[in-house]
């Protein structure tokens, strides 16, 4: 199936990858290094919310796209203590602290981390329960068909969930809410069933976590 992200609205919370944009969408050397574990650190709660809402059960396969510091991997892996955890991120930087941060679970065969990125996803069709990411979406440039790369990596009636907390300047509110209905239109374009948009207030604005499935049939 070939989808256009053209006729789509920008993400009202999608910001120019550049100067410290361009660290937090693909963290490189030394600096991308501080931001990840930085990273680690501030969002705890935002991603405590989100992990929550996946409601994770113990023999679960989960993929998180674009996993950072690897501390959801870690969270995630402690309620999958029977499944299967993997993360994709297309930086070396991060792939290597969250390699330390996940060694044990990684060496278990119980998490892998790959550098790849979200519109060529390096496992089987129908692989996985549940896919996540955080503060990712806003970053790609073709939507649409990121989502449909994720459904094929998703089992039947397997859930997705997409978060955004926006960080542009002057980012309010109404960012969030705009944002909100932005993912909740592209998970509907995309094919996906059962869409609603859940809402938390973290500092400085609510976060929006929007959950999709896939069709049965």
């Amino acid at each position: 199936m070939s989808l256009s992200s053209s006729s789509l609205e920008p993400c009202p919370a999608a910001c120019k990858p550049s100067g410290i944009f361009k660290q937090f969408s693909n963290p490189t050397g030394w600096l991308g290094w501080c931001i990840g574990q930085l990273m680690a650190i501030k969002n705890r709660e935002r991603s405590e919310w989100v992990i929550e809402l996946l409601q994770v059960r113990p023999n679960d396969l989960i993929l998180e796209v674009g996993f950072g510091s690897g501390a959801d991997i870690g969270r995630v892996s402690a309620l999958a203590t029977q499944g299967f955890v993997a993360g994709i991120d297309r930086s070396d930087v991060m792939v290597k602290q969250a390699g330390r941060r996940n060694t044990a679970a990684i060496q278990a065969k119980r998490v892998e981390l790959q550098c790849a990125t979200s519109s060529s996803i390096p496992y089987d069709n129908a692989m996985f329960d549940k896919i996540f990411a955080i503060n990712v979406a806003h970053f790609w440039t073709e939507p649409l068909e990121v989502l449909m790369e994720l459904k094929r990596v998703l089992k039947p009636g397997g859930l997705l969930a997409l978060a955004i907390q926006p960080r542009i300047p002057n980012a309010t509110e109404s960012t969030s809410q705009e944002t909100g209905k932005y993912l909740v239109n592209l998970l509907a374009v995309a094919g996906f069933e059962q869409i609603r948009c859940e809402t938390k207030y973290v500092k400085p604005v609510s976060v929006v976590c929007v959950l999709g499935t896939t069709n049965l049939a």
